[in-house]
This record gives structure tokens, sequence and C-alpha cells, in this order.
């Protein structure tokens, strides 16, 4: 179906042109492989060409199998295949923006994969026994998605893309900082302020343009996580805040979804491997039943890092999910790591009775409800009509406020955080902030457990929508 956005921009129409001749014959070929390969009894494909509307279909696929399976993946083989052969070239009509081809095997990649072959690309691997040509036919067909294009997606990334995972998806709404780049191997200093998601396709596509690479320049959140994890089978958690470590950790639970888990602290980091079928091994919040309160463990920006250590974490993730996709075994895992003592501690992970979610009387019966409210990169219109919608609470510290302040904005710091001065009604919509979305989580998570139903925390705080500032003195830059 035709899609309303593409890359977070608005789409009004898609159009494709079609070489006819070298489409039907390659297509008629993609359906015998699919009859061969699957034991299907018969498939159809039909592909849409001209200007298409939104919400009209592009591309329809029909598959007659015994088994529900087997139909299954071979309209995915079929989908994939139609992609990356045929000659059909697709431009974007958006709305705010000039038309431009996108998406097109032929256009962007012909030149180098008429230079690449499969089997000489990856040929290093496929002498593995454990991979060979049936095991590189597994990772071509699997479906991976990563979340956070960082430290840790960087390299996970890098890792996928080589081996050959046919296709991967990149979740990320941040852009490229300067401080970003000691660690996050994908940018480079002149892609600073460039969309993550964005540039890690374009960069992967250059190291193997025999992949499909799918992007999402959203944030992840209750709202659409279901609809992510939808289309992939394992899932990466490369993100770098517990907020959204423990979403990814349920909505995997819930969604029974494979997950590979890596976090980091200074010079060591740990990385956790779920699996849903192992009803034996626990999950995070068997560990930690709670998400840890706003400062308890510092991240990369209060704690600092090494750059080799989220590449290292990254990789290890990258090898579990490969792992899984080649049969050998992972089940549940939990492996600690030092970088400094170079000392590593394999744990196990044993099911929690009383944790929250798989335990033996578990209270959590969907993902937590999004929290968050997320204003677009250089919306400040919308930034600005927040104080007409929300009562706005700033729960930064009195010394920030010496900075700079927010305009209509009640005070309230984290550290004396007491609801009970607070006279808004229970049916009003606050809005909390501070400096990154942290401490405002935490303290629209009180206020929600106090009864006020719509309480919400602005997504990535004043560093995300600088234009709330109001800074108290000029010569400090807002």
């Amino acid at each position: 179906w035709v899609r309303d956005h593409n890359e977070g921009h608005a789409v009004s129409a898609l159009e494709y042109e079609v070489f006819h001749d070298l489409a039907l014959s390659e297509g008629k070929k993609v359906i015998k492989e699919a009859l061969d390969k699957f034991g299907i009894v018969n498939a159809r494909a039909v592909h849409r060409e001209g200007r298409l509307q939104i919400g009209e279909c592009a591309v329809w696929i029909g598959v007659v199998a015994a088994h529900r399976g087997e139909a299954f993946t071979a309209c995915r083989y079929i989908i994939d295949e139609l992609k990356h052969r045929l000659p059909i070239w697709k431009k974007e009509h958006y709305l705010h923006r000039e038309a431009e081809w996108v998406n097109c095997q032929h256009c962007h990649n012909h030149a180098k994969t008429s230079r690449l072959e499969a089997d000489e690309f990856y040929g290093r691997q496929m002498i593995l026994p454990q991979i060979g040509a049936q095991g590189q036919e597994k990772l071509k067909n699997a479906r991976i998605l990563v979340i956070g294009a960082g430290g840790l997606g960087s390299t996970a990334l890098l890792g996928l893309a080589g081996a050959g995972i046919g296709t991967i998806g990149i979740a990320d709404y941040d852009t490229i900082s300067p401080s970003n780049l000691h660690r996050q191997i994908l940018y480079s200093a002149e892609n600073l302020g460039e969309d993550k998601a964005t540039l890690a396709k374009r960069r992967l596509e250059g190291l193997n343009p025999m992949i499909d690479i799918r992007t999402y320049s959203e944030k992840v959140t209750a709202d659409n996580i279901q609809d992510l994890f939808t289309d992939y089978d394992i899932i990466l958690d490369c993100t770098d805040n517990f907020t959204a470590k423990y979403l990814i950790n349920d909505a995997a639970h819930f969604y029974n979804k494979p997950l590979i888990q890596s976090s980091i602290y200074q010079f060591e980091g740990q990385i956790l491997t779920l699996d849903p079928n192992d009803k034996d091994t626990g999950c995070l919040r068997c560990l930690f039943p709670q998400i840890p309160e706003p400062g308890m463990v510092g991240d990369c920006a209060t704690a600092g890092v090494l750059g080799t250590v989220p590449m290292l974490f990254g990789t290890l993730q990258a090898n579990q999910a490969i792992k899984k996709i080649l049969g050998i075994e992972t089940g549940s895992s939990f492996l600690t790591f030092d970088l400094i003592t170079l000392q590593s501690q394999p744990l196990t992970l044993p099911r929690n009775p009383s944790c929250p979610l798989c335990g033996l009387a578990p209270h959590l019966a969907s993902v937590e409800p999004n929290l968050e409210i997320i204003i677009p990169t250089k919306d400040d219109q919308a930034a600005k009509s927040l104080k007409n919608n929300y009562t706005l609470i700033d729960v930064r510290e009195g010394a920030e406020l010496q900075i700079n302040t927010v305009e209509d904005a009640f005070h309230m710091p984290l550290s004396a955080f007491d609801m009970n001065t607070l006279k808004a009604p229970k049916d009003k919509e606050l809005l909390v902030i501070c400096e990154h979305g942290v401490r405002s989580l935490a303290a629209a998570r009180a206020l929600r457990k106090a009864g006020w139903e719509k309480a919400y925390s602005l997504a990535g705080g004043l560093h995300a929508v600088p234009c709330l500032r109001v800074s108290k003195d000029e010569d400090i830059p807002a």
C-alpha cells in the first residue's frame, strides 16, 4: 500500500516507471524460484505502474500452499526479490519538498551490484562449516530490527550488513552531534546534524548493495513498537537509556520476539540474549523489576565511555543474532565483560517467580503507555504552542534555572518534588520538562500514579527542543 510518509517526510503520491520486457521476464524467474524453493502450489504477483495515491495497492502477491508457513515464507521471498531484481523505478512525491527517486536498487546500486557476486562477496564466511551456501541463504532470508544507531548500533549494523542479513531495519530519531563521533563509526565529521537512520542506510548500502535497508526516523514508543516488531524476526536493543530498554524488553515478551540487549558503563558492559521459547530463563525485569530512578546509573553523557566499549558489545550483539539465524545454540544468556581487567563472567538468568512481567503472578498485561510528547526537529511553532495545550512543569534544579527558564512553567525541582503543592485538576493535561527528558519522565510516571492520568514528559527535554529556553544572560548560549 502507498504510505503517507517516507523517512519522516509527508508523502502525497508515488510514481512508478517500469522497463516492461525485462521486468516481466525477471518476475517470471522469481515466481519459478519460489515454486521450486518452497514447494508451494502456485503463485502470482502484480506490480502497479504510473502514479498512485495514498492508500492504493502498489504490489499484490498471492500464494497457494498446503501450509500457511510455506505461503508466508514464499510471499516474503517474492517481494524481496522483486524489489531487488526488477527494473522498476519509484519516485516519492512529497508535500513539503521536491519529489525524488528513492529506494531504487537499479537506480542507485546497479553499477555496484553488476560488479558484485554474492558468492564472491560472502566467500570467506561461506567457507565456515557452520555457514556454507545453506547458511548464507538463511542469513539472506533473515530480518533484523536494530533499535538505536549510536555506539552499539553502528557496529552491530556493520556486522549484520557485512554478513548479508537480507532485511535490516534501523530505528533512530536522533541526529549526529560532535560527541557521537569517537564511538559511532558509521558517521564522520562532515555529517554533523544529519539524520542517523538515513545516513546509516546510505553507508550500509555502500558496504553491501545486495541487502534491503529500511529506516524508521522516529522514536520507538508504546504507540508504534508493535508495528515495528511485526516485520522482523530478531530485535537488537542498542539504545542507551533504561526507559527504552524496559519498553523493548516488555514488547519482546508480549510479541514473542527474540531479543539481544546490551548495556555499557565506562569500561565495562553486559549482553543479554533472550529467547521467548526458553521458559526457564528470565528477562530484564527478573534482574531489576522496576526502571531505575534518574541519576542512579550514569549514562555516556554523565559517566563517560571509551569508544571501544560499545564497538565490542555491538559486535557481540551482531554475532549473537547471526548465530541464532544459523541455528548455532544461543538460548538465553547473560554475559558481563570488563575491558580493563579483560575478565568476562557468564551468568545464569533464572526466571524470577516474582517478576512483574514473566513471573508466576505477573501484573504487567501490556507495554507501559506512552508518556512522552515528541516535537519534530526544528518545528519551533509546534514547540511554542505547547503552553497553550498543557500546564508546563519544569523539574530542573535551581542552579539550572539561573542559566535559562521555560516561559509560563511551574517550577518543581525533582529533588524536592511535592505533588501536594500542585493545584492542577486531575484531568488537566500536564507536560513535565527537564534538560534531557530523563527526570521529566520519572516525574510524569509519579504524577500518573498519583492520579494525573494526562501527565506527559517532553521527549528529549530542552536539549531536543531548545526554542523553549528563555536565556537569562544574552552572553550565555541557549
